[in-house]
């Protein structure tokens, strides 16, 4: 075949690790883009297309479409699979000559049962697992963490028999968990070291606001409280107190999978640092995309990770135009961070990032239908919306299109209901953005 090979025709061969949403649609969006030479995916899965990612929890605890959970793929993808295959090593700099070094293309992966797979063009999309601390694996007889598939299963039935419950972390994951069991009738304590749930992403303030939702529902919130050790019983905190528990569930945090990536030259620390391209440094033609990556995001000027699934998918076009590009044709991925959760029967919606000064611009704490918006002084940099979906999208463009701060502010620095005229001559201005 003769297809695309990258503005120097040296692309022949693509390896795209990991068959994850990302590496998926990585794959995808090459032969789209007219990449018609050896496309390689290998996967940990033994099946493909595996299950969506991430592991639909929420879905399964409740009752979800276990059997419609597989990512549909493109049926033209044409690419050779090594599936139940993990990458163990990456040797990069591989150039015709012979020689190594940073400055070199291509490369050669050490899969698992000793093969070898050499490659032009490399996607890294092995996306993360749930942490689990040391601490926190023995000495409890139903200790679950959400990794796979399977494991939101196990849960699920678990839960069927009315256990106490705890769970350590109130993360997006540990606050659903918890609403799912408190919606079931169980006892469920909720364990985190910060102030309240959700604190690294909403900040200190809005935090501790989720915290009471939940013990308006009846969930007991430990905050500022951290597990050390797991009993027969329960969970031991710092403090020596105990949380009586028949199920517990951690839910700390995803790690990067990137183990298999340490020694080949790459910055894997949390994460594959990528630059603003999708590219990662000092690596020609290797791009990453999904959990498993850090770029610099240039509409914040600063390293993050995509949050919502459409962000993934987008990157990972993005980084399948940027191993097809030759390096400055290839053009920046900016995007706005999203996640959504269902708590309680409360939408809680979020953008942008929420390490600014939150003020409530809409609605009330009191009546938890509210619109709180972030700003670093100068510009609108995240919202939250709680219980107001018609307005996260409205606030997504602001945050997009950087807007000012005194769209929401008064001039004496407090908080209003956004003035009318300055959003409507807002919103005239950026109509023509078409940002969604």
């Amino acid at each position: 075949m003769t297809g695309i090979r990258g503005t120097d025709g040296t692309l022949r061969r693509v390896a795209v690790v990991g068959t994850s949403l990302a590496g998926v649609r990585a794959a995808e969006a090459l032969r789209r883009r007219g990449f018609q030479d050896r496309l390689t995916l290998i996967g940990r899965d033994t099946d493909f297309p595996p299950h969506d990612r991430p592991p639909p929890s929420q879905a399964v605890l409740t009752g979800g479409d276990v059997d419609g959970s597989r990512l549909p793929v493109a049926p033209d993808l044409d690419a050779e699979l090594m599936m139940n295959t993990t990458a163990e090593g990456l040797t990069l700099g591989r150039t015709p000559g012979g020689t190594g070094g940073a400055g070199g293309t291509g490369g050669t992966l050490r899969l698992s049962a000793g093969r070898t797979l050499d490659f032009d063009g490399l996607v890294i999309a092995t996306g993360a697992e749930a942490r689990q601390p040391a601490a926190l694996v023995d000495g409890h007889p139903d200790v679950f963490v959400l990794r796979t598939f399977e494991d939101s299963l196990a849960l699920r039935a678990a839960l069927l028999a009315g256990p106490r419950v705890a769970v350590v972390g109130a993360g997006f994951v540990g606050c659903a968990v918890a609403s799912h069991c408190r919606a079931l009738g169980l006892d469920v304590t909720v364990i985190e070291e910060g102030p309240g749930p959700l604190g690294r992403v909403l900040g200190t303030a809005m935090g501790r606001e989720l915290a009471e939702l939940h013990r308006d529902h009846g969930t007991v919130m430990k905050t500022g409280a951290r597990a050390v050790a797991l009993h027969p019983d329960g969970v031991e905190l710092a403090d020596g107190t105990r949380v009586a528990a028949d199920v517990v569930v951690v839910a700390v945090g995803r790690a990067p999978r990137t183990e298999w990536l340490r020694g080949s030259g790459l910055d894997v620390e949390d994460g594959v640092l990528l630059d603003a391209t999708c590219a990662a440094a000092g690596a020609p033609r290797v791009v990453a995309a999904g959990d498993v990556a850090r770029w610099f995001n240039p509409l914040f000027g600063a390293v993050m990770r995509v949050g919502r699934r459409s962000d993934t998918v987008e990157q990972a076009r993005a980084a399948a135009d940027t191993l097809l590009a030759d390096g400055d044709n290839a053009s920046p991925f900016e995007s706005v961070p999203y996640f959504r959760s269902e708590q309680y029967e409360s939408a809680i919606q979020f953008v942008g990032r929420g390490n600014g000064v939150p003020h409530v611009v809409e609605g009330t704490l009191a009546e938890r239908r509210f619109v709180t918006a972030y700003t670093d002084g100068q510009h609108i940099t995240g919202a939250l919306c709680v219980n107001r979906p018609s307005q996260l999208a409205r606030y997504r463009r602001m945050v997009a299109a950087r807007a000012p701060a005194d769209l929401i502010l008064t001039p004496e620095g407090g908080q209003v209901g956004l003035p009318a005229g300055n959003l409507t001559a807002f919103e005239s201005a950026t109509a023509s953005t078409q940002v969604a």
